[in-house]
């Protein structure tokens, strides 16, 4: 149809779209009121969709738990009423010792269970207001002691003890944590009266607000490192990052393996620690507990070794493909002894060790980055073995970390920490040159 009015053209066009359109609307708004299952997944889709995220949030499965009658830990210095503490309690940090600027208030939270009762291995770990409900996951899934740095300046004491007294209400697992409190001497805790929660549905750490960050404080990571593994109680402690959730009885796996391979010389170095190999996964996929389990999600693309899209080499471990082919039985084992040599010399390992092998240096902040790589070159120049467990990993939780235009813009403010690391990199390396015999593979660079 040719118009030669083009008003009357439009007109005509809208009614022809109108008796095209109006009944199937008809039909679609009818079907709908007919059946209110479709019309209610239509318009709660996106709350669905929040839900299912909100179960991924770490601690999220406490808002199924009661709150107890009586705490499952033992708070010290008065908590949670008047917080006290006396300025004789108060210890350095382990490396740095008096010329340090921060200050540790051991045990404010104290393990109930004894070593009698507990594999000899602790899970040594750090957090920042952010990530305190993990500390909820970790407990659950470790089968052993944990021992917790928490960065505590100011009133930030106040929010993530508010969450450990909920945690500790709700449970039993909490039984075996300890919680140490860090912080800057300028900056001491302030912790408010609290009462008994009345409910086991935590905040959402990860949206709070932090002192340290709107203040700008850098975050002392390796003092919070030192601290957790000072205060362990077991022999053995695995230090690693709370967002890190240990596979199936890892603790009492590595006591059975020690039992067994005790005699053999492979495990017999003078300088040996245990590497758990970590991975990540997708997003709202659930936590493998076994090497099967991780495997399938390795095949299906849903797992890959942690850090492999922002930094290829950080935990790229020697023999990754030997590790994922090799039979899973679920016994802990050693697959393979290396050294933490060229290639590999850009490699952060996290190994179950000794209170023993070499502090963290406490010079170095998180934001500076490479905060591991001068202990991993010190033992390294000490001739260290790192021996590759099969069937014991740990998984990053929740989500893979990618590279985005809107990182590398948010990356700028570290330059200021980032300059200041590589400055304290240098004096540290030029100290261990005077007091280690050089060795050519060991490199930083």
């Amino acid at each position: 149809m040719r118009c030669n009015r083009r008003l009357l053209c439009v007109k005509v066009k809208s009614f022809l779209l109108l008796l095209v359109v109006l009944p199937s609307f008809i039909f679609l708004v009818t079907f709908i009121s007919r059946r209110p299952s479709i019309l209610n997944s239509v318009l709660y889709r996106a709350v669905d969709l929040n839900v299912a995220n909100a179960q991924f949030r770490p601690g999220h499965f406490l808002n199924e738990y009661r709150v107890s009658n009586e705490s499952y830990c033992t708070f010290k210095y008065n908590l949670p009423d008047k917080f006290r503490y006396a300025e004789t309690d108060l210890e350095y940090s382990p490396e740095l010792a008096a010329k340090s600027s921060y200050r540790v208030l051991y045990n404010v939270l104290e393990a109930k269970e004894t070593l009698n009762s507990s594999a000899p291995v602790t899970y040594a770990t750090h957090v920042t207001p952010e990530f305190i409900n993990y500390i909820s996951e970790i407990a659950r899934h470790w089968d052993g002691l944990i021992s917790v740095a928490a960065f505590v300046p100011d009133d930030d004491a106040d929010f993530i003890t508010s969450q450990l007294l909920q945690i500790c209400q709700c449970l039993p697992e909490m039984s075996k944590v300890s919680v140490h409190y860090v912080f800057p001497k300028s900056y001491p805790p302030y912790i408010k009266n609290h009462s008994i929660p009345t409910t086991c549905t935590l905040q959402d750490s990860s949206t709070h607000s932090t002192y340290r960050t709107t203040n700008k404080l850098p975050y002392p990571v390796n003092i919070g490192r030192n601290v957790a593994r000072r205060a362990s109680k077991t022999d053995y402690v695995l230090v690693s990052d709370v967002e890190l959730m240990p596979s199936d009885r890892l603790a009492s796996k590595f006591e059975d393996m020690m039992k067994q391979f005790a005699s053999l010389r492979r495990l017999s170095f003078p300088s040996r620690v245990f590497v758990v190999p970590v991975f990540e996964i997708e997003e709202f996929e659930a936590i493998p507990r076994s090497k099967d389990e991780l495997v399938k999600l390795i095949r299906e693309e849903k797992a890959l070794y942690f850090h492999r899209h922002i930094c290829s080499h950080c935990q790229k471990f020697p023999g990754l493909e030997t590790w994922i082919q090799h039979e899973a039985n679920g016994l802990l084992k050693p697959l393979m002894v290396v050294k933490r040599e060229y290639p590999f010399h850009r490699w952060e390992p996290i190994y179950i060790g000794t209170k023993n092998e070499p502090f963290y240096s406490e010079r170095l902040s998180w934001e500076g980055k490479q905060d591991k790589m001068t202990q991993m070159l010190e033992m390294c120049l000490k001739g260290y073995v790192f021996i590759i467990l099969d069937n014991a990993f740990l998984i990053h939780w929740p989500g893979v970390k990618r590279k985005s235009p809107e990182m590398k813009l948010k990356a700028k403010w570290r330059l200021p920490y980032l300059m200041k690391n590589t400055r304290q990199y240098n004096q540290i390396i030029s100290h261990l040159a005077t007091t280690h015999k050089n060795n050519p593979k060991c490199k930083l660079q």
